[in-house]
């Protein structure tokens, strides 16, 4: 069988840092596996180097809002030397912006079938960058343009599907959800001993953890206030909070306000995997309060070293839980999250079998969802040469 050629496309990537991000080098390193020549094209970053196992590259860029960087193919005399090179079978676009806009009209002149996966709910990030409610309109037309321009549209849950539509896409839409390249490791043990002396956690201590960029849609306000009420239930317990962004500092300014600060740690972006996975190991619930992401990685990541998540009820990330037994769901408000919360301190029994049935269930390998992927690649190759 001829080795088949595969172009992942983003407008955002390392050192800006995101799930899309995390996907798109997740699916490449799985592809590979499978015998896939697989490359990334990707905005220019000033001053960094690439150190991927897959080639990555790099078109023209300008600075963009909050420390992204909006990139420019059309004026780019190397890429379309790099696209005569290569001749792709299949492009797949991860993003709805510049690299959109022209790899769709690129596949369309070249008859290279494009498929855009939709990751991220734009019209609530438009309203929290720009000001301006005919920017946001114009913002959302642009995006939903260039979206309708791809031959096949992906999502990576039922809610990311039902978000698309309510944007206005009208054609089929195909569910492919995310997976982890996390597996749970043999020296467990001495990681959770690393987290404990890192923090000075005691081995019985009550941990919660949650993991993601930190901006204000994720609502971690909501599972701070949370947290308040069990404090004052006068349970003992850290909260890890891994992570960075726009929204830290008014969220330490809560913990204070809040008079929890004893409670809750900052540790910052943790960006070694090992040092990730040692976290999930040692906490004893994760806390997923964010109703804003469509299908995030971090409970799959969770399920992977045995740890459950609590979130709101009805959020598209909540479709992968069955609340109960390999995750837990609450009502959207600070004391329905502290009622579970303290009905789980007091369960030992039902957080110790959502343990294991998140591992079970819950927790999926990105070499699963790569096989998912290419088949799904070489059906679209076969029937682009019998049409």
């Amino acid at each position: 069988m001829k080795e088949i050629k595969i172009l992942e496309v983003l407008d955002c990537y390392y050192p800006k840092f995101d799930g899309p991000c995390l996907v798109v080098t997740s699916y490449s390193n799985s592809l590979l596996k499978q015998g896939v020549d697989v490359k990334v094209a990707v905005p220019r970053f000033p001053r960094y180097q690439d150190n991927q196992k897959f080639e990555v590259f790099r078109t023209k860029s300008m600075a963009s809002k909050e420390g992204y960087r909006c990139a420019l193919p059309g004026s780019d005399r190397k890429l379309k030397k790099f696209l005569k090179e290569n001749k792709f079978d299949i492009i797949h676009i991860h993003s709805p912006f510049t690299m959109c806009k022209f790899f769709t009209k690129y596949g369309k002149k070249n008859n290279i079938p494009t498929i855009f996966t939709f990751h991220t709910k734009y019209r609530e990030d438009f309203e929290r960058v720009l000001k301006f409610k005919f920017l946001q309109n114009f913002m959302m037309k642009y995006i939903m343009k260039n979206i309708n321009n791809a031959d096949y549209v992906w999502t990576v849950s039922n809610g990311a599907a039902d978000c698309l539509k309510e944007y206005g896409y009208k054609k089929d839409i195909k569910v492919i959800r995310n997976g982890t390249d996390l597996e749970y490791p043999t020296n467990s043990k001495k990681l959770i001993s690393t987290v404990n002396s890192k923090y000075g956690l005691k081995d019985d201590e009550f941990v919660f953890l949650s993991v993601g960029r930190i901006v204000e849609n994720k609502k971690l306000q909501l599972a701070l206030k949370a947290m308040k009420i069990v404090s004052d239930k006068g349970f003992k317990f850290k909260y890890l909070i891994v992570g960075d962004g726009s929204y830290l500092e008014k969220l330490k300014s809560l913990v204070q306000e809040l008079n929890i600060s004893d409670k809750v740690i900052f540790t910052g972006k943790i960006m070694d995997r090992d040092l990730l996975s040692a976290h999930y190991l040692r906490a004893n619930l994760f806390i997923f309060p964010s109703t804003f992401d469509t299908a995030s990685l971090a409970p799959i990541e969770a399920a992977s070293m045995k740890l459950p998540t609590l979130m709101n009820k009805g959020c598209s990330t909540a479709e992968i839980l069955t609340d109960n037994i390999n995750g837990f769901l609450a009502e959207e408000n600070e004391c329905a999250w502290a009622d579970k919360i303290l009905e789980l301190l007091q369960d030992n029994k039902k957080l110790a079998d959502a343990k294991e049935l998140a591992f079970k269930q819950v927790y999926r390998t990105w070499d699963s969802v790569a096989e998912e992927v290419l088949n799904n690649y070489n059906k679209i190759i076969n029937e682009r040469k019998h049409k």
